[in-house]
């Protein structure tokens, strides 16, 4: 080893096959281990050369499930859509039809989405926090969208580390004046006053990073406690609070000023001053609105797989464009679901849709993390320990709440422009 140098020309051995032949080793004695590296020119082009590596498992299985499950939900939501499409226009028609006296007659014969025309518009259980909900839903669903359309279009690739989540960031913050806009003219349309402005937009400011915030304390005391690495250090929650106190808020409020400028949306009808009384029903009408987030999760749950196993199992996820049309397919069928249902609340004369419009397309994310706990008991048995398994659920809770925000706001803006459609199309006298 003393005597050779780098770049001597050396000649190569082979080693022998017979056992015999073996070279027998003295003790203490020293031992050159040698290699060769033979350099091949390619023809590969160099942004190239990583595709092999890049490539998912089981693709063929992955394209076919999806197209296997866009086919399906287009031709569920089509049929979904024109029954319901006929059902409101033969109401309407009818309904217009008749001359007046004859409407009143159809009033007191017949029941229905009619009869509830001066409680439609009444004001919800918990308004405010109604129009937080909304607000940061618009934000993180525009946030989200946002992403995934850059990553479609190469902008954003997760070869470059970090980079989706620093994009994911910077969005969640600028569009803090959508989640205050949204959230300032929803109120100023619910209480036709501004009045109040500011502490909506401060809650919208608060109330998602809000959650994240206490979700990730907890994690990281528990990662504290069992001396893990992965903590996050106490230098970033100083980053972490300068861009929410210093950006997000600010531009929130921008967003609620600007709200309060907008023209609020005013009813086409009035509402009446004593509330009607809602009927009686065999069963609660809650267990329709969780059993309609099964609809939206069918659209989600395979690209949810891929994409567990991305985040858990260390597998590339690189097929953005599918998941782009996932997502533009979730959004109408979250859109469809919830303005099914809240048709289905009023001609059973429950005026009480509000809550009911979100959490019909919102509740999909109870699937999301019921699906993520099964992934965590069949999929993620390598996991070690408990502090493992609760990093995990807490990450998957905050995940799901961002869904249920998203999909919500997506179903109870439908159903709202839908509703106020519906009652400006019926001549009341």
């Amino acid at each position: 080893m003393t005597s050779l140098h780098m770049y001597d020309n050396i000649t190569s051995i082979s080693c022998p096959s017979e056992l015999d032949k073996y070279q027998v080793i003295k003790e203490q004695e020293r031992i050159s281990f040698t290699y060769e590296v033979e350099f091949v020119k390619s023809d590969i082009k160099w942004p190239s050369r990583w595709d092999a590596y890049l490539k998912m498992e089981g693709s063929k299985v992955h394209w076919f499930s999806i197209m296997n499950s866009l086919m399906v939900i287009f031709f569920l939501a089509g049929i979904v859509f024109v029954i319901f499409l006929r059902t409101v226009r033969r109401d309407l028609t009818r309904y217009e039809e008749l001359d007046k006296e004859a409407q009143a007659q159809m009033n007191e014969e017949l029941s229905g989405w009619k009869l509830v025309v001066g409680d439609v518009f009444r004001e919800p259980n918990c308004s405010k926090l109604l129009c937080v909900m909304v607000g940061d839903g618009v934000q993180i669903l525009g946030m989200g969208g946002v992403t995934i359309v850059f990553a479609a279009l190469g902008f954003m690739s997760p070869a470059s580390r970090g980079m989706l989540l620093t994009g994911m960031i910077l969005l969640f913050l600028i569009l803090g004046i959508a989640a205050g806009y949204v959230s300032v003219r929803l109120w100023s349309t619910i209480k036709g006053t501004t009045e109040g402005w500011r502490s909506i937009s401060w809650s919208a400011a608060c109330f998602f990073p809000g959650i994240a915030f206490i979700i990730l304390t907890v994690l990281n005391f528990i990662l504290w406690g069992s001396s893990s690495t992965g903590a996050i250090p106490i230098s970033l929650y100083f980053e972490l609070f300068f861009l929410w106190f210093c950006i997000s808020v600010p531009l929130t409020m921008i967003g609620g000023f600007m709200g309060t400028r907008a023209e609020a949306i005013e009813y086409p009808v009035r509402t009446n001053q004593i509330p009607r009384e809602i009927p009686a029903r065999k069963y609660p009408s809650w267990l329709l609105v969780l059993g309609a987030g099964t609809l939206p999760f069918g659209t989600l749950f395979i690209e949810l797989f891929f994409i567990l196993s991305s985040i858990w199992l260390g597998r590339f996820y690189y097929v953005f464009g599918f998941l782009l049309v996932v997502l533009l397919l979730l959004i109408i069928v979250c859109a469809e679901v919830s303005v099914v249902l809240t048709y289905m609340h009023l001609c059973v004369e429950d005026w009480q849709w509000w809550w009911k419009a979100f959490f019909a397309s919102g509740s999909v994310s109870l699937y999301v993390f019921l699906y993520s706990i099964n992934y965590l008991v069949f999929d993620l048995q390598s996991l070690s320990g408990p502090v493992s398994a609760t990093l995990y659920l807490g990450y998957s809770l905050l995940m799901a709440v961002a869904i249920m925000l998203a999909t919500g706001t997506v179903g109870f803006l439908t159903s709202f422009y839908f509703v106020h459609y519906l009652f400006s199309s019926v001549k009341i006298d």
